[in-house]
């Protein structure tokens, strides 16, 4: 996902919402879904301890994130983990 710095999404959020999402991009960066999973769990639980929640709209964006930082095995791992979260 080359730009989504430029996606609407991204756009409208508040400046500490974007700095946020940077963070997280920054730490996402090259780490495998086994790696990912604790930063991306670690993040959150300070964006609840900061009170800050994004809209579906920006859900959607830090999903397309995280998913592009996917190799097509880490994919597949990924979606049939997806698939029990959702039973």
């Amino acid at each position: 996902m080359e730009n989504w710095r430029n996606s609407p999404a991204f756009l409208g959020m508040d400046e500490i919402k974007r700095q946020k999402v940077e963070e997280l991009f920054n730490l996402l960066k090259g780490k495998n879904i086994n790696d990912a999973l604790p930063v991306v769990t670690s993040w959150n639980m300070q964006l609840k301890q900061e009170n800050i929640s994004f809209t579906s709209q920006e859900n959607e964006l830090l999903s397309q994130l995280f998913l592009a930082e996917l190799s097509p095995a880490q994919m597949k791992q990924f979606e049939f983990l997806k698939s029990f979260m959702k039973k």
